[in-house]
């Protein structure tokens, strides 16, 4: 059973807020990575459905651990800017890493004398993407934690929800219609990663 005090106006106002950001910027990275995926392994089904698995495999997945260990039963909001933080660093280094991954393959193989095996190149993209989308699965129920008192879940998880979606298209729609044009596709990371940092940082105030 969740038993706490109802958090300041204030306070909830900046959580809800946070987690728009977030939803954001996560979207934003998505849709940078299915067109790096795109240009660096054939604008194939292979390369989005890498992208979509990852990202909805990470989900599931951090979901899985929120709920599995004690990450929200102590501090959750300092949990939740960890996660924050390392969505925005790993997030933004995979714009460099997916273009290079089938070189660093196939020159790692050369070294060791190991076969390039068709299709490993996406499987370590995969692996890669995990990492970010894992950490934003873990920051729903963190940010539940947070926010939830005693009888009033369903109605948290509802409103969360309903924000991170919202923050979500709001992210597709910058990131398609203005930062692409404005900014290219690093400087739209960039802008992603400062979004997951500045929500770090009103978690952590």
């Amino acid at each position: 059973m969740l038993h706490r005090m109802s958090a300041p106006l204030s306070h909830r106002l900046a959580l809800y807020g946070l987690f728009f950001a977030s939803g954001a910027a996560g979207l934003i990275f998505e849709l940078l990575w299915f067109r790096l995926a795109g240009l660096s392994f054939g604008n194939t089904i292979w390369a989005s459905t890498a992208v979509l698995a990852a990202f909805m495999g990470g989900l599931a997945l951090g979901n899985a651990l929120a709920g599995w260990g004690r990450l929200s039963l102590a501090r959750p909001l300092r949990w939740y800017a960890t996660a924050e933080v390392l969505i925005g660093i790993t997030g933004v280094a995979l714009l460099w890493m997916l273009p290079q991954s089938e070189a660093l393959i196939s020159r790692f193989n050369e070294i060791t004398g190991l076969p390039n095996l068709p299709g490993s190149h996406l499987g370590v993209a995969f692996v890669l993407m995990l990492i970010p989308t894992t950490a934003m699965g873990i920051t729903l129920p963190l940010i539940i934690r947070a926010l939830v008192v005693d009888g009033q879940y369903g109605a948290v998880l509802g409103r969360l929800y309903g924000i991170n979606t919202l923050g979500a298209v709001a992210g597709v729609l910058a990131v398609e219609y203005l930062l692409i044009g404005w900014l290219g596709i690093i400087r739209s990371g960039l802008f992603a990663g400062g979004l997951n940092l500045t929500a770090a940082v009103i978690a952590l105030w």
